[in-house]
C-alpha cells in the first residue's frame, strides 16, 4: 500500500509566486492548496488539515506573523509546522517569525531547490511527529485500558477480600500478626487476654417449630443482624455462630464486652416489642462474659482450616451464659471480668452467687450486670443491691433466718426478682432440713 500523499497549503498574495510553487512542489510528488492572503488562509484552515503551511510575511489586511499567532492559539492547527517566505531580511524580523511559532524562515527571492529541501525536512519532522503522537495516543488508550483493568481486579480484589472477611474476622488476621488469609498457616497460633462474650437466644427451639425453615434462616438472620454490628461498634468481633448463639471476642478493655452486652440486651427487648405488636412471641436472650487468657489459632487441616480460639476461658463464658437462665438474669459475668473494668461502679451489677464451674476445683464468684434490663426493674435492683448482698452475707456465713429476712424485704420491693426467688428457695430448704456437713453455700454448675 503506497504512503498517502502530503500536502502543503501555499499562503501568498502574489498569483505568479503561488503558481511557481505548486509546480515545483508538484514535482515532488506533493499536493497544494492555496490561498491568496491570511484571512482566507485561516478560513480554508478551518476545514482543512494540510502537513506544512508556507506563509508569506507581507500581505494585505492581516500579516503572516499575526497568522502564525492565530493558527498556534488553535489546538487544531498549532502542531501544523509553518515556514515563513519574505523579503524582509533583518534579524528582528527573522526573531518575530520564530518567536509567534514559525519552524524555518527563508528570505525572497526564494531559492525554489533550497525550499523543496527545508519544506522536505519539515514534513518529514512532521511525519515522525504524528507518528509519534499516534503512538502515545494508542499508548494513553492501552494505559487507560490497563488501569481500567487493574481497577476492576482491584474491585473484585477488594470484594474478595470483604466476602472473606465475613467468614474470616480480618481481627483475628491481625492477632495472627498476618496481613493476609492467604498468609495464614495451619497451627498459626498466639496466646493473648481478652473477653469473651457468649449469647444464646432463650427457647428458639419451640419457636422454630411454629416456623417453615425459610421462616427460621430468616428470623435468624434478622435477629444476628440486630446483634453482630453492636459487637463491631463496642470493638470486638464475632469468632463462630452457633445456630441463634454468639461467641464474640474483645481483644481490648473488658468494658468493651459489657457495654456490647448491655447494649444486645436493649436491642433484643426492642426487637421483642416489634415481635408483640405484629402478633408474634416475644423473645429474650442470655449473655455470658468472663476474661482471660486464651489461645487463637488455626485448626483442621490443609485443605479446610479455621481461625478459633481454645481455652477455659471460652468454656467458663460459655457457662456462665447458661447460669444466666438458672438465675433468670440477662447477663452473668465473672469475677475476673468485674476485676478488669475500670469503672466498675459506673455499671449496674450485683454479687449473684459462689460457683464451681464443672472441671474446676476452686469456686468462683459471679456478677450480675443489670444495666440492660427495663428501666423500672434497673431501678429496683439499684435500690435493693446492698439489702440483696447482705442477705447473701447472711447465707453464706449459715445466718438463714437474718437471709430469710432480707431476701423477704427484697421480694416485697420486687417480688419478679428471680435471683432472689432462687434464695428464697434455697433457705427454706436449709431451714427445713439444716445445712449438710461440709456445707459451703458453694453452687456446683454441672452442666457441660
Amino acid at each position: 500500500m503506497s504512503e498517502p500523499r502530503r500536502r502543503v497549503l501555499v499562503v501568498d498574495d502574489t498569483p505568479a509566486n503561488r503558481q511557481v510553487l505548486v509546480e515545483h512542489l508538484d514535482l515532488f510528488e506533493i499536493d497544494s492548496l492555496t490561498a491568496e492572503d491570511g484571512e482566507r488562509a485561516l478560513s480554508l484552515l478551518q476545514h482543512e488539515s494540510p502537513d506544512l503551511i508556507l506563509l508569506d510575511v507581507v500581505m494585505p489586511n492581516i500579516n503572516g506573523f499575526d497568522v502564525c499567532r492565530r493558527l498556534k492559539e488553535s489546538p487544531a492547527t498549532r502542531d501544523i509546522p509553518v515556514i515563513f517566505m519574505t523579503s524582509l531580511t533583518e534579524t528582528a524580523d527573522k526573531i518575530t517569525g520564530f518567536r509567534v511559532g514559525g519552524v524555518d524562515y527563508v528570505t525572497k527571492p526564494i531559492q525554489h531547490e533550497e525550499l523543496l529541501a527545508r519544506v522536505t525536512t519539515h514534513l518529514s519532522l512532521r511525519a515522525l511527529q504524528r507518528a509519534l503522537q499516534a503512538a502515545n495516543s494508542d499508548l494513553e488508550r492501552r494505559v487507560a485500558e490497563r488501569t481500567a483493568e487493574l481497577e476492576r481486579l482491584n474491585e473484585e480484589l477488594l470484594a474478595t477480600n470483604r466476602a472473606h472477611g465475613r467468614f474470616v474476622p480480618t481481627e483475628m488476621l491481625g492477632l495472627l500478626g498476618r496481613d493476609r488469609a492467604v498468609d495464614v498457616a495451619l497451627g498459626d497460633h498466639v496466646q493473648v487476654e481478652m473477653t469473651v462474650l457468649f449469647s444464646d437466644l432463650r427457647g428458639f427451639a419451640a419457636l422454630a417449630e411454629g416456623m417453615t425453615p425459610g421462616e427460621a434462616f430468616a428470623f435468624i438472620n434478622a435477629y444476628l443482624g440486630r446483634l453482630s454490628p453492636i459487637v463491631r461498634r463496642h470493638g470486638g468481633f464475632i469468632d463462630k455462630y452457633i445456630g441463634d448463639a454468639i461467641m464474640a471476642l474483645f481483644p481490648g478493655k473488658a468494658e468493651d464486652a459489657v457495654r456490647a452486652a448491655v447494649a444486645m440486651q436493649q436491642a433484643v427487648r426492642q426487637f421483642s416489642e416489634e415481635r408483640r405488636s405484629m402478633g408474634l412471641p416475644s423473645i429474650s436472650m442470655g449473655i455470658g462474659i468472663h476474661t482471660g487468657s486464651v489461645m487463637l489459632g488455626t485448626i483442621g487441616e490443609a485443605e479446610r482450616m479455621e481461625a478459633t480460639v481454645i481455652s477455659d476461658t471460652v468454656n467458663q463464658a460459655s457457662r456462665l451464659e447458661r447460669l444466666a437462665v438458672r438465675y433468670g438474669v440477662a447477663i452473668v459475668a465473672s469475677e475476673q471480668t468485674m476485676a478488669a473494668l475500670h469503672g466498675r461502679d459506673g455499671h449496674g451489677h450485683r454479687f449473684l452467687d459462689r460457683v464451681r464451674l464443672k472441671g474446676k476445683r476452686e469456686p468462683v464468684s459471679v456478677f450480675e450486670v443489670f444495666d440492660g434490663d427495663p428501666p423500672e426493674t434497673i431501678e429496683r435492683k439499684r435500690k435493693t443491691r446492698a439489702l440483696f448482698e447482705q442477705a447473701l452475707s447472711d447465707y453464706y456465713a449459715r445466718r438463714f433466718a437474718e437471709a430469710n429476712l432480707g431476701i423477704a424485704h427484697v421480694l416485697l420491693y420486687n417480688p419478679a426478682d428471680r435471683a432472689v426467688q432462687v434464695y428464697q428457695q434455697r433457705i427454706a430448704h436449709l431451714m427445713a432440713n439444716g445445712a449438710p456437713a461440709g456445707w459451703t453455700g458453694v453452687e456446683v454448675l454441672t452442666e457441660k
